[in-house]
């Protein structure tokens, strides 16, 4: 009898007999694991239950607390959500699924939904849930399923089908609905038992769901209003435009002028940075120091620049300091859980000198300040600061809105703004475009120009420093005087040049291989806009080049 070797989740190897079905190891673990299992892969290829294996490999099992399973719940659970609120309210009910808040994601709804039908829809997703209802899926022509989608009057699908170059697309199946969603589901909705749903009144519902940090908790919702509604705004400026998806961007590029959409959100943008840097003349007795956080790739400092030519503009002479050049020396960097050092942390910040150094400047001392040197790994002393009178100034770093820092400067003094890229945009009503990957497709672009990395690497560390934001960033946000979405409608379509042909290179065997894959399916929607009508100080420039303030 002819024997294989399977490597597990836990690193265990096993021998079992060569031919052995994908369920029956499942079965020889434990319930919660059989029943919790979202994708399965053998040798870095999804298989299905009833697979054979019939050499050495590894099995990969996702669940909920990875990546790839989170994704992929994500996925099942809204199209569920949406399929049972449609049943539940009006049939020409329109379900939009828009962005993710606090850990869940905000689905705008254009009909009155009352507590009652909020339990009513959560309910039925339990009822279905328990019924372990398969979502089938089935290939079709392109050209049917535009034609599908046009006579249910779903254009935005039509639409996004109709910039995309395959000439077969895949279809799910849930009952008798049909819906194109972009990326694997679950097997079915058995594996869906984790949510809830939370109302915000007038405005539409957040389902809710364990991320890969809360091990299949549902964490209660918190509310950021500020957030919401910035994010309402950019929406609201969308829809006047409209472009609410890719397709009607699409449109817009095939039948408009590239550039003005460029110059549109370019104008927008600046017009809001303008309405900060006005708020904070305003108050010029009272602030001395701006602060500016947020999470990776969000544009920092271009904003941070941009601000100070405003600031300028209007009668003050701000000075511009960076967070980064307090780091630690690297050698005196403190190591993480896993043994290395850990520069997402707070803790690698020189926070002693830092606090002493702002307090001398706002005593209007003559101070010596760091500039970090990456290569070398040390500060070096060779910029002299002095504040007058009607000077400011302007911090911007991943931690200048955490309350260890300037613990002995009056809170009065000191302005608070979050920055960072919140996508409006969707594929279409049900398929969202995700912050995240927006400012991993950024730091990609950017990385490879500026440090050389290859494209694997950026990915292959992008989640160490996900897990940074979600303990150092992410719980300040609320502490901002100020929202600045960093966002610009056009550029997915200019990062697509870009980013395509780096994950291209990412080659089967690489470990980020499957990452490439899902980026690549995002941008193919994408059509390209070249970056020649990009102006100089566009936050874009900070990661493709050419920018005025490099």
């Amino acid at each position: 009898m002819q024997t294989i070797i399977i490597t597990l989740n836990n690193g265990k190897k096993e021998e079992y007999v060569k031919g052995i079905k994908v369920k029956e190891i499942l079965n020889k673990m434990s319930k919660e694991e059989r029943e919790d299992a979202i994708l399965i892969k053998y040798n870095n290829k999804k298989v299905d239950l009833e697979t054979e294996l019939k050499k050495n490999g590894t099995l990969q099992i996702y669940d909920i607390n990875t990546l790839e399973g989170n994704r992929i719940y994500e996925r099942g659970l809204l199209y569920l959500f949406v399929y049972v609120t449609n049943n539940i309210l009006e049939k020409d009910t329109k379900v939009i699924v828009k962005h993710s808040i606090d850990k869940g994601i905000f689905c705008k709804i254009d009909k009155k939904v009352e507590d009652k039908d909020v339990l009513e829809i959560k309910k039925q997703m339990k009822e279905i849930v328990s019924k372990n209802i398969p979502f089938t899926k089935m290939d079709t022509t392109k050209y049917e399923a535009i034609e599908y989608f046009k006579s249910i009057k779903r254009e935005d699908k039509a639409k996004t089908l109709f910039y995309d170059t395959s000439k077969y697309v895949s279809l799910y199946k849930l009952d008798e609905n049909y819906n194109y969603i972009v990326g694997d589901l679950p097997s079915s909705t058995g594996v869906l038992k984790y949510f809830d749903l939370s109302l915000i009144k007038d405005k539409g519902i957040v389902v809710r769901f364990p991320s890969i940090y809360d091990n299949k908790k549902v964490k209660r919702y918190t509310h950021h209003t500020n957030y919401f509604n910035t994010l309402e705004e950019y929406s609201a400026w969308g829809n006047n435009l409209n472009i609410n998806n890719i397709g009607e961007l699409n449109d817009y590029i095939t039948s408009n002028k590239p550039a003005d959409i460029i110059q549109l959100s370019e104008i927008m943008q600046d017009y809001k940075l303008l309405s900060i840097a006005e708020q904070i003349v305003l108050n010029k007795e009272d602030y001395k120091i701006i602060l500016l956080s947020g999470p990776s790739s969000s544009g920092k400092t271009t904003s941070a620049m941009k601000l100070s030519l405003y600031l300028k503009s209007l009668g003050l002479n701000p000075t511009h300091l960076s967070l980064d050049d307090y780091f630690h020396e690297r050698i005196e960097t403190p190591l993480g859980e896993d043994g290395k050092p850990d520069f997402e942390s707070i803790t690698a910040v020189d926070i002693k000198l830092f606090d002493s150094q702002i307090s001398k400047l706002l005593k209007g001392t003559k101070v010596v300040v760091p500039t970090f040197n990456f290569i070398d790994g040390k500060k070096e002393y060779k910029r002299t600061v002095q504040l007058k009178e009607n000077d400011i100034l302007i911090i911007e770093g991943l931690h200048a809105l955490n309350e260890e820092l300037l613990t002995n400067i009056p809170k009065k003094k000191k302005f608070k703004i979050y920055v960072s890229p919140l996508t409006y945009l969707n594929i279409d009503n049900d398929n969202r475009i995700s912050m995240t990957d927006l400012r991993l497709l950024r730091r990609m672009v950017r990385d490879n120009r500026t440090r050389g990395y290859s494209p694997s690497v950026t990915l292959g560390t992008w989640m160490k420093v996900r897990s940074g934001e979600e303990k150092h960033v992410f719980p300040y946000q609320d502490n901002a005087d100020a929202l600045f979405n960093t966002s610009l409608a056009y550029e997915l379509s200019v990062l697509k040049t870009y980013a395509e042909p780096l994950l291209f290179s990412i080659k089967e065997d690489d470990p980020e291989y499957q990452t490439a894959q899902r980026l690549i399916e995002l941008l193919k929607f994408v059509l390209p806009i070249p970056s020649e009508s990009v102006p100089k100080t566009s936050i874009l420039r900070e990661f493709i080049g050419d920018s005025y303030f490099e």
